[in-house]
């Protein structure tokens, strides 16, 4: 996916409710669902969209009584920046590797929208 629509998932209520509570530690969705207020099945969806653009993973699979596991998930959303400047609109985000936040480089994804008309710049 591109940085711009990356920025607009991460931007989505939910969605950002569930990296800021994930980046410290790894958290399950219930009590994801429980801090914040987000409905069971909207936190389960968001957390799987969010999986799948790389910016949550399972850190952790706990044994529980049903026999399911519960899975402990962590953010790997370092940051995100958008910027509007001489008809550009930029989006950068980056993100860590699984398992290893304090990582001094990640991978950065950048795009460039020219609001006068021209394509998007990807990089």
């Amino acid at each position: 996916m591109e940085p711009l629509q990356l920025s607009q998932t991460v931007m989505d209520e939910y969605s950002a409710r569930i990296l800021m509570g994930t980046f410290e530690r790894p958290v399950s969705a219930l009590e994801l669902s429980r801090r914040f207020g987000i409905p069971s099945a909207a936190c389960y969806r968001r957390i799987k969209e969010l999986e799948g653009l790389g910016l949550v993973y399972c850190e952790q699979e706990l044994p529980s009584r049903n026999g399911k596991g519960l899975q402990l998930f962590r953010s790997r959303l370092k940051s995100v920046r958008i910027t509007l400047e001489d008809g550009n609109l930029r989006a950068r985000v980056e993100v860590g590797p699984p398992g290893v936040l304090a990582a001094p480089q990640g991978e950065v994804r950048e795009q460039t929208l020219n609001l006068r008309g021209a394509a998007p710049v990807i990089a």
